[in-house]
């Protein structure tokens, strides 16, 4: 299965919408990690934590194909490089769910593990700013090269990637994570 047909089934799993880019790259790093799916992703470290030039990608061929809604949110505000700070939305269409059906038949293994990911998930539902640490967390615990035992190695390692996370949210992080089966000890 290739990047943008996963991310297509992702989307359909996820109820046909999601509200911002970077949730829905962190629900897709989550998706790919619990389907088998994440190493044909292309993640890698990025400002809000594993991002994936490939699932960007595949959203925009999305939209340019027709199959997804794109509306953009905004509130006025200004970020401190004197952009306006918007919130991209994306829903699958009616012509999008017709071919992601189509999909769910082409690739009936990956579907039901996307469908039971997508619950697992959906549960234990976090804000897209918990959800960024968290998958900050995964993803470093998946580059560790010795054993990290600690907070303070942790914020170590999140400060080679440009990160700043504090105990808290590495502790928070740590309880999703073992609440949607991707660790098993707390830190």
């Amino acid at each position: 299965m290739n990047t943008y047909d996963f991310v297509h089934l992702s989307l359909h799993a996820l109820g046909g919408k999601i509200e911002g880019k970077t949730k829905f790259q962190k629900m897709v790093y989550f998706l790919g990690e619990m389907t088998g799916e994440l190493e044909n992703l292309g993640y890698r470290a990025h400002f809000y934590g594993p991002y994936s030039d490939e699932v960007a990608e595949s959203i925009s061929r999305l939209k340019i194909l027709g199959f997804i809604d794109q509306t953009v949110a905004t509130a006025g505000s200004i970020n401190s490089r004197g952009f306006e700070v918007a919130r991209y939305d994306f829903n699958l269409n009616e012509v999008g769910q017709i071919i992601a059906n189509e999909k769910t038949k082409k690739y009936p293994e990956v579907w039901l593990e996307l469908k039971k990911s997508v619950a697992i998930l959906m549960a234990k539902a976090i804000d897209y700013i918990k959800l960024s640490i968290a998958a900050k967390i995964f993803f470093m615990l998946g580059e560790k090269k010795d054993n990290m035992s600690s907070i303070e190695d942790l914020k170590k390692m999140a400060r080679s990637f440009g990160w700043s996370i504090s105990d808290e949210q590495i502790i928070e992080a740590a309880d999703f994570l073992k609440t949607i089966g991707l660790v098993k000890l707390t830190v």
